[in-house]
């Protein structure tokens, strides 16, 4: 997975984040006030996946999205 896109990364998470919660898409789209049509397509790529929807959906999974930032190659010594 690690070299997909960073958003389709995002995407494959959340959706297994909704599998092991066992909860539908539809549940989802009603408690975030969003159609099921949109969720879906943000689900697969159709529509932008934002980072506030992401969060919003994991919270829901009883997960939470935490960034890091890290440099890509470690510094060498000056």
């Amino acid at each position: 997975m690690t070299d997909l896109p960073a958003d389709d990364r995002l995407r494959a998470l959340v959706r297994q984040a909704l599998t092991e919660a066992r909860i539908s898409q539809a549940e989802v789209a009603r408690q975030l006030g969003v159609s099921t049509k949109h969720l879906s397509h943000m689900l697969t790529g159709r529509a932008h996946l934002t980072l506030t929807w992401a969060e919003g959906i994991l919270g829901l999974c009883g997960m939470n999205l935490q960034l890091a930032i890290q440099p890509d190659q470690p510094r060498s010594a000056a």
